[in-house]
């Protein structure tokens, strides 16, 4: 029997869309709790997108977050502020299963972002052992490497049309394992911002997602998590995941509803009790004949609501 021991990482959502799955991604910016990564993976979400660009979030906040969805079965994808070495080894470190970095604009640059990711014979990666995404486990340094060169992802963002143009050599080098398309920043750049229905926009992402589908590598799309017709009209041609909900926009939903259904309750309930006095006649001892014909006005009302005569005193009595 083989006493060769099998390591393994857990990234549910590289092996779906990997099976050409569709899957869904929330996006964190202000949700960094532990917590979310367990609301997530009961929601049915595949992956958890935690975003350093438009974050004050530290390294260490992100690294708890990483620990919780890896533990929890929520792949974490973690896009990072910028292309530093560092800001890719240190993530890799904490345990992200995937690396998103914006703004690539020339094959230099992600050829470079390769070499800072991947352990030779792919890149420069500096190694270390006790890994968060194997559990801590000491594993051999020529397994983890391989394993990690493998099944932890290096994600580049097409964020402008001269990078549109260069999709297929970008997904042509070794070590690159995916695109993400980063729309609003596409958008802005082709002057056409917030403009989905365009055809610029989308005859852009339709070149990204062939390109994917040429070089048999997943596709994302971010920005337009609200355009579900959008979307799936790319899945069906090949995209894989999308941003598809942030924490921040699934909230203000939540409190808007709120908010609304209760200022609808409250104009319900003034208009109720601003109803005509008449029309509550009896309620208030207002004009309520008595027993004996006689009327009594502003009598006292008794505990049952009925109205009693008023008393007069006479000699004293």
């Amino acid at each position: 029997m083989s006493t060769t021991q099998q390591y393994s990482i857990s990234n549910p959502w590289r092996d779906r869309i990997l099976a050409g799955q569709v899957c869904s991604v929330m996006s964190v910016k202000y949700a960094f709790g532990n917590e979310i990564a367990m609301m997530a993976r009961m929601a049915g979400v595949d992956g958890m997108f935690i975003d350093m660009e438009h974050t004050s979030f530290t390294t260490r906040e992100i690294s708890q977050l990483v620990l919780a969805c890896n533990y929890v079965g929520v792949s974490p994808i973690v896009r990072i502020p910028g292309k530093a070495h560092w800001h890719l080894s240190r993530i890799l470190d904490a345990g992200a299963a995937a690396v998103v970095i914006p703004h690539c604009e020339t094959v230099e640059q992600v050829r470079e972002i390769v070499l800072d990711a991947k352990y030779a014979p792919l890149g420069r990666r500096g190694c270390t052992n006790n890994q968060p995404i194997l559990s801590f486990q000491t594993v051999p340094t020529i397994v983890q490497n391989d394993l990690l060169n493998r099944e932890t992802m290096v994600i580049p963002m097409i964020e402008t049309p001269g990078a549109v143009e260069l999709a297929d050599d970008f997904l042509a080098i070794d070590g690159v394992d995916g695109i993400l398309i980063g729309s609003n920043d596409l958008c802005t750049d082709l002057g056409i911002a917030g403009q989905y229905d365009n055809p610029l926009y989308q005859d852009s992402v339709t070149r990204v997602v062939r390109a994917g589908v040429r070089a048999g590598k997943p596709i994302g799309i971010g920005g337009i998590g609200g355009r579900l017709d959008l979307l799936e009209k790319w899945f069906a041609m090949g995209a894989t995941w999308s941003l598809s909900g942030a924490d921040g926009s699934m909230l203000q939903a939540g409190m808007q509803k709120l908010g609304k259904s209760y200022a609808e309750i409250n104009a319900r309930v003034q208009t109720q009790r601003s109803f005509p006095k008449k029309a509550i006649n009896g309620l208030n001892g207002d004009h309520v004949p008595s027993r004996n014909g006689v009327k009594s006005c502003n009598g006292p009302v008794d505990v049952n609501g009925h109205h009693q005569p008023e008393r007069f005193v006479v000699n004293g009595v």
